[in-house]
């Protein structure tokens, strides 16, 4: 059993629907839950909603973030605010998934902060799916690995191939993909007018005997391809990679709307309808919850800021998911394993990198 630990201050409805997602959990999965927030607030809303007190405890979080405050600043003039509150919770119990809307910046510099670090992990990465062409491994799951999406905006070689160990691993376990293929984002199908951390870390995996296979290079037109399980860039490059193909995703229903509008009969209409519902159910963020936070000892789910309780709830039950088929400790395992298996040593500082 799980111990969901949810941040109730941020998400649609100033955090409402968070919490609204907290109770329906109480009372439909075997975990137990804790609720992080201002506790006078959180009591006063739970009297109104149905849910299993025996499984729903209330964390008192005193201070407040601002939306206009950054990390450093929220943790100096807002230090008792949820996110701290929740992560210190989360540090004190192995089997502790946290889970949280807010700011991923502070998500990030919080969990620096309070938990552990992976050993041979230097930065974290935020690990998103998406949809892709083909299906990957024996359940043929159709959506594909990117990390990092946010986390380490400026990365190094040695962060790259780290980022590659973990979201190998990550697809490994999630997935039940034995070997997966792991690709690095490059801005043409050669490495040689790649950023200089690019080309480092592609001659490292070349050279390295990881668990895991090394298909090269890859594109951003073929990322949906299917033909990569993880793909992994730095956090700059694949949070925009990953706004990309959400706003296509937009832009392809809106347009099959507008021909559905321009169709005059029933038959052509109904089945334009179909698919645009067919779309919107494959590309909804909320279906898949959050991104997980790789590179600590503790399970971190970052939801988007406008999440509503499906999506807190898909954020719990994959948290639940990372903590029962012990998630955590396979990425441990990978990046002692790659990092041990004569994987060339980084490179001295390259001028040129970017």
């Amino acid at each position: 059993m799980a111990h969901i630990v949810l941040d109730s201050c941020a998400g649609r409805d100033g955090g409402r629907e968070a919490l609204e997602a907290a109770a329906i959990a109480s009372l439909q999965l075997d975990h137990q839950i804790t609720v992080v927030g201002d506790e006078s607030d959180i009591t006063t809303a739970l009297a109104k909603i149905a849910h299993d007190a025996e499984r729903l405890r209330v964390a008192h979080a005193r201070d407040r973030c601002e939306p206009d405050m950054d990390a450093a600043e929220v943790l100096r003039q807002a230090p008792r605010n949820s996110v701290v509150v929740g992560l210190e919770i989360a540090a004190r119990d192995p089997s502790a998934v946290f889970v949280s809307a807010g700011a991923p910046g502070l998500i990030v510099a919080g969990a620096q902060q309070i938990l552990g670090r992976i050993p041979g992990v230097p930065h974290a990465a935020l690990a998103a799916v998406y949809p892709t062409l083909r299906p990957h491994g024996p359940v043929s799951d159709l959506f594909a690995l990117l990390l990092d999406v946010g986390a380490t905006v400026e990365c190094s070689g040695d962060d790259l191939v780290t980022f590659a160990a973990m979201g190998a691993a990550y697809a490994a376990k999630i997935s039940r993909i034995d070997r997966p293929r792991v690709a690095l984002l490059c801005n043409g199908h050669g490495i040689s007018n790649a950023p200089a951390r690019a080309r480092e870390a592609h001659r490292r995996l070349l050279a390295a005997r990881p668990a895991f296979e090394y298909v090269g290079c890859i594109r951003a037109d073929s990322v949906t391809s299917g033909d990569a399980d993880v793909i992994v860039t730095d956090g700059f490059s694949g949070d925009v990679l990953l706004r990309t193909l959400e706003g296509v995703a937009a832009t392809g229903e809106s347009l099959l709307r507008r021909a559905a509008e321009k169709f005059q009969w029933r038959v052509g209409v109904q089945m334009l309808s179909d698919g645009i519902s067919a779309i919107r159910e494959f590309t909804d963020w909320e279906n898949y919850g959050g991104a997980p936070l790789l590179g600590f000892d503790r399970a971190v789910m970052v939801t988007q800021a406008d999440s509503g309780r499906r999506a807190f709830l898909n954020a719990i039950r994959l948290g639940a998911k990372i903590d029962r088929l012990q998630v955590i400790a396979a990425i441990s395992a990978g990046v002692a394993e790659f990092h041990g298996l004569g994987a060339p040593p980084a490179s001295p500082p390259d001028p040129e990198a970017t």
